[in-house]
């Protein structure tokens, strides 16, 4: 128990023996960290661990629903009914950006969304797609949709439209392991209505199972590991100050950029992609 308490007061708090300088912010401990981040990248970047650990994502079709349903009620339009063709069609297009490894909406072959729909059963007298790729939350998701300028607003909030609905599908797309969600809007055909050659709008984005996932085990690491970091230098600066320890080449602003730059790339991990 000693022995540990050793370790960690050579670990955090700067005295004689470690040179007032706590040995977590060391030159040489900093080159660590950035090999042990650099592995991480690379274990976290190789599909057969993802396949072990699942996909980052907390998406579920009844999130994507609920809160796409609050946006169209706050202004003042009809909540969306949930509709089993329109999912299969929604599953459909996702299984098949990964077969034939694009990110449109359309297939290379000339494939439409309108021919997923159709495909699926439903006949549509209005018909909208939104697709996106790599978040981990369904309020992200639908964030990016409502402050998206391409269409994808739009078709949430599309008076014509009645009945929605969702894929979230897992698979590797352009060599990445990739989260896909896949919403496809409709409102059904009647009886006595002919539709028109192109009655349809488009805006990508595909719905995913939530899974344990690789990418929010790689995201946690990253926070305790910048929480370890932080720790280290406020007590460093702590005690430099308790003790009035003069030293002549500092890194203190070496080790705060060094945070920021994990900062960067944990918001950047976070953020996904609508087409």
């Amino acid at each position: 128990m000693e022995k540990i308490k050793t370790f960690i007061h050579h670990l955090f708090i700067p005295h004689e023996e470690n040179n007032f300088r706590a040995k977590s912010l060391h030159t040489d401990f900093l080159t660590v960290y950035l090999v042990i981040a650099f592995l991480m990248m690379l274990v976290f970047k190789q599909g057969n661990i993802r396949d072990v650990l699942g996909f980052a994502t907390d998406i579920s079709v009844e999130k994507l629903a609920q809160l796409t349903n609050e946006q169209r009620q706050k202004n003042n339009l009809p909540s969306l009914s949930m509709n089993s063709a329109l999912s299969l069609a929604a599953q459909k297009k996702a299984e098949n950006m990964f077969q034939e490894n694009y990110w449109s909406h359309y297939s290379p072959d000339g494939k439409t969304p309108w021919d997923f729909i159709l495909g699926a059963g439903y006949k549509y007298e209005y018909a909208g797609e939104n697709l996106a790729k790599n978040f981990l939350f369904s309020n992200g998701v639908v964030d990016a949709w409502m402050n998206s300028t391409a269409g994808h607003r739009e078709n949430i909030l599309k008076r014509e439209y009645t009945e929605v609905g969702y894929a979230i599908v897992n698979g590797i797309l352009n060599g990445e392991q990739t989260t896909l969600v896949v919403q496809e809007f409709g409102k059904p055909i009647t009886s006595s209505f002919t539709p028109p050659a192109v009655q349809a709008s488009e805006s990508i984005i595909v719905p995913v199972q939530p899974k344990i996932s690789a990418l929010n085990f790689s995201f946690n690491l990253n926070v305790i590991f910048m929480a370890f970091l932080l720790l280290a230098l406020v007590l460093d600066l702590y005690y430099a100050s308790k003790f009035n320890v003069i030293r002549i080449a500092g890194k203190n602003t070496a080790h705060l950029l060094f945070i920021i730059f994990i900062l960067i790339g944990l918001f950047m991990s976070t953020i996904g992609t609508i087409i």
